[in-house]
């Protein structure tokens, strides 16, 4: 699916931080209730030591990878990684192997009206909080056959939750119809949108992936894969 990209509006963020001191203006040696200049300096460096490894933790090229890290994405908002597992399993079928590389879970951030219009038009759902929280599976599909193969992509995800992410809602799966090339391997990823405060519950999500058809009579080649079961913990 292609999707229209979207104009980002520049946004400033102001942070306002108020700092105040209490003493006595006494001029006597009575320091009660004064922090000692050491202590202030140790929590001054302290701050901004935490100050650079949350900016650090953003990044500005290539995907997120380690729980924390951070990016604005111009067509979402503000995308932030707070779940991985990288399984990198393979499920074979037939001639055919599915191969789930990672899910991620994601705390997306839109900036404007219109990054959330996007998501909700992407997933079919009116269902988009600010926050709202993503899910992500990235997989590949090999074929082992002498003859180019369709992929009727992912069907649903399934989280332990109970929530079921279809094409009639809340999934976007990018590799629905794709042709793969004899003995190729192709990687590609679908999306599900997660229903607002299950993002901490989940503790497994079920792929369940379509079958594959010849590119040319779309007859079925390998039947659909047996669900496949990812744990998060």
């Amino acid at each position: 699916m292609k999707m229209k990209k979207i104009t980002v509006l520049s946004m400033a963020l102001l942070t306002a931080v108020a700092l105040s001191a209490c003493g006595s203006n006494n001029s006597g040696t009575d320091t009660a209730g004064k922090e000692p200049s050491s202590a202030k300096t140790a929590a001054s460096e302290k701050k901004s030591s935490s100050s650079k490894k949350s900016e650090t933790s953003e990044v500005t090229n290539g995907p997120l990878i380690k729980v924390g890290q951070w990016k604005d994405d111009s067509m979402q908002g503000k995308m932030k990684l707070v779940k991985i597992v990288s399984p990198n399993k393979d499920f074979p079928n037939g001639q055919f192997t599915l191969t789930i590389k990672d899910v991620k879970i994601f705390e997306i951030t839109p900036a404007n009206d219109d990054q959330k219009k996007l998501a909700s038009d992407t997933f079919n759902s009116t269902g988009v909080t600010t926050p709202y929280y993503e899910v992500q599976v990235t997989y590949a599909v090999k074929n082992g056959t002498a003859k180019p193969a369709q992929f009727n992509g992912v069907k649903s995800l399934v989280t332990s939750t109970g929530q079921q992410m279809d094409m009639n809602g809340g999934l976007q799966d990018q590799g629905t119809g794709s042709e793969i090339a004899a003995g190729a391997t192709k990687e590609t990823a679908c999306m599900g949108l997660i229903k607002a405060g299950d993002q901490d519950k989940i503790t497994k999500v079920t792929v369940n992936a379509d079958n594959m058809a010849d590119t040319s009579t779309f007859e079925t080649i390998a039947e659909a894969w047996a669900p496949i079961d990812i744990s998060l913990q």
